[in-house]
């Protein structure tokens, strides 16, 4: 997305603030932009894209990462979930018949909410393990995070990144047998994540397979699936408000 797109962006939604129009009036607006394209292609499935006043209008990655998941939780009969930052619970309507039947348990090392558990997930040890995981746009605050992690230290890792010790950590110890772990994370927001992405240090969590997908921002307000490799050039720039790649990893055990 070209800096007169994100300028334009900006413009609109500082207009509909001022003109207070309500979340319903809003959706409208983004719909009518959206026009054909309200949904997306994600491994031959068609998918809606996801508005909510919450952390998104239409134009965060959220747009994908909410449906993206709902995708998955909706592949298995999954009885036990554990979610990795708690985001999912602020949409809990759209959820809500994704997670009948579940045990769901919400592990967040700093957001307090109502049955979040406030821990690291390094140091998180239930004694049960799950046969899904799920992390929406999480693990990549997990290093420095731009400076903002106070408790990050430089070169305190065992692998490539702190990111890739916590996804060997969840994946060796969290995860049941047969079970799957998905992670949803952008790419071009800090150079931590977009190295543990490609590195090979992820092979060596105790999984069966590993999985890399990526989807682009190819307008505005739309995605499409492109082929891993190209995430490679993403540009690294912290001062964009959204970003242009989505990345997910997905680990069967």
């Amino acid at each position: 997305m070209d800096l007169q797109v994100k300028a334009r962006l900006r413009w609109r939604l500082s207009l509909l603030c001022r003109a207070c129009l309500s979340v319903s009036e809003i959706k409208r607006i983004v719909e009518d932009k959206l026009a054909e394209e309200k949904e997306f292609s994600y491994n031959s499935h068609r998918l809606n894209y996801f508005f909510h006043s919450y952390n998104n209008f239409g134009i965060t990655e959220r747009a994908i990462e909410v449906p993206l998941i709902r995708y998955y939780l909706e592949q298995a009969d999954y009885r036990n979930v554990l979610e990795i930052g708690n985001v999912t619970n602020h949409y809990y309507d759209y959820y809500r018949q994704s997670f009948i039947g579940k045990n769901k348990t919400t592990v967040d090392k700093f957001e307090p909410g109502y049955g979040v558990i406030n821990a690291d997930i390094a140091e998180y040890g239930p004694g049960v393990k799950f046969d899904f995981i799920y992390s929406i746009s999480t693990f990549e605050h997990m290093d420095s995070d731009l400076g903002r992690n106070p408790d990050y230290v430089e070169g305190s890792s065992r692998l490539i990144s702190v990111a890739a010790d916590n996804i060997k950590y969840v994946s060796d110890v969290l995860l049941q047998n047969g079970g799957k772990f998905v992670i949803t994370a952008p790419l071009g927001y800090t150079p931590e994540w977009d190295l543990t992405f490609y590195s090979d240090d992820l092979e060596r969590c105790n999984c069966s397979k590993l999985r890399r997908y990526l989807l682009k921002r190819k307008k505005e307000l739309t995605w499409e699936q492109i082929d891993v490799e190209e995430g490679r050039t993403a540009s690294l720039d912290p001062h964009l408000p959204y970003r242009e790649y989505l990345s997910i990893l997905e680990f069967d055990k």
